[in-house]
């Protein structure tokens, strides 16, 4: 059965809409445009507004369609999916997401209730879990802090955005969106921030000795000097709230999430951790902080808070790599794990 094109790209809206977080929507949006070319939808169909869509019979037409799909259809999907694990996995729960939304909105069946995300091969698991989680070992984010304490406010900068990344567990888009209203960091026995997570979740995140150092160093010098060069102040002051952001860039602008990107990137670089086609992103630190935790020892579920995971299975994902690292570990010092022993 086909789709038409109209009335999926309005119930499409219409769902894109109902999701706050911008990057959210973002990324949904992406994960429904892959689906509509999968389903022969033409992506250039106008998109009306998406108000009253359950009472449009187009959307409702074009719901039915998906609704009738069988599940063989959507598992022939899922399995062509290309790219990595963690990628394909994200383009499923978007499109589960979707179809939730919709069968609870018009009263049909929800046609991937029983679809299960993409697994990794059971010969390889544990090895295409290791690349899908890239952690760098402590002494090498050492060694990307000592490359990122460049001269001048932009380094400070650097080493207390890449510290609050490793320390506190942050996304980019977290960081990015750290207010200064929002940092409490004259608590002698809690230094803390208030960080707005996936969904708007908002959670405290505690600052580690290292990373309050780091920020304290930035906010009392190289933050005024930055802020100075904001000579002409942006209009949408609503949205961006440059005067409340703790990380801006070098034309005292609230640093967007494509500028933290480029912070780590620029001094994975210099510290020579991206040789070999390896990749060292902002969201590696974020591993790196969750592992280092549950080799430390550290409980799951106050892991779990830190990172701000709505699910603590999300967190046992962190284990898993542990375990992984362990056994690698092992056949490389164990006698018995050697060959020819």
């Amino acid at each position: 059965m086909s789709v038409d094109a109209a009335g999926y790209w309005r119930l499409a809206s219409a769902f894109l809409v109902s999701r706050e977080n911008p990057n959210t929507r973002a990324a949904y949006a992406r994960d429904l445009r892959q689906l509509a070319h999968a389903l022969g939808v033409d992506d250039a169909v106008g998109r009306a507004l998406p108000f009253g869509v359950e009472d449009d019979p187009g959307a409702r037409a074009a719901a039915e369609a998906l609704a009738s799909l069988p599940l063989g259809w959507w598992q022939g999907w899922r399995d062509g999916l290309d790219g990595r694990l963690a990628s394909r996995r994200r383009r499923v729960a978007g499109v589960r997401a979707f179809c939730r939304w919709w069968s609870r909105l018009l009263a049909l069946a929800n046609p991937v209730e029983d679809l299960r995300p993409p697994a990794a091969s059971a010969e390889r698991g544990q090895e295409r879990l290791g690349r899908e989680l890239v952690a760098l070992a402590p002494p090498e984010v050492r060694t990307l802090l000592g490359v990122a304490a460049a001269p001048g406010p932009l380094g400070a900068r650097d080493v207390a955005l890449i510290e609050l990344l490793y320390g506190c567990g942050l996304r980019a888009a977290e960081a990015a969106g750290l207010d200064l209203s929002a940092c409490h960091l004259d608590e002698p026995d809690d230094p803390h921030v208030w960080v707005v997570g996936k969904g708007g979740r908002v959670r405290a995140v505690a600052v580690p000795r290292s990373a309050l150092d780091a920020l304290e160093a930035y906010l009392r010098t190289a933050r005024p000097e930055l802020r100075s060069r904001d000579r002409h102040p942006r209009r949408d002051q609503a949205r961006h709230r440059d005067a409340d952001a703790v990380f801006l860039g070098a034309r005292g602008r609230r640093l967007g999430r494509a500028g933290v990107w480029r912070a780590v990137t620029r001094a994975a670089d210099r510290a020579g951790l991206r040789r070999d086609g390896r990749r060292v992103f902002p969201h590696a630190l974020r591993h790196s902080c969750g592992t280092h935790l549950i080799q430390a020892g550290v409980d799951i579920r106050y892991v779990q808070a830190h990172l701000g995971h709505a699910s603590p299975v999300t967190t046992e994902v962190y284990t898993h790599v542990t375990a992984a690292h362990l056994r690698e570990d092992f056949d490389r010092a164990h006698p018995r794990a050697r060959l020819g022993f």
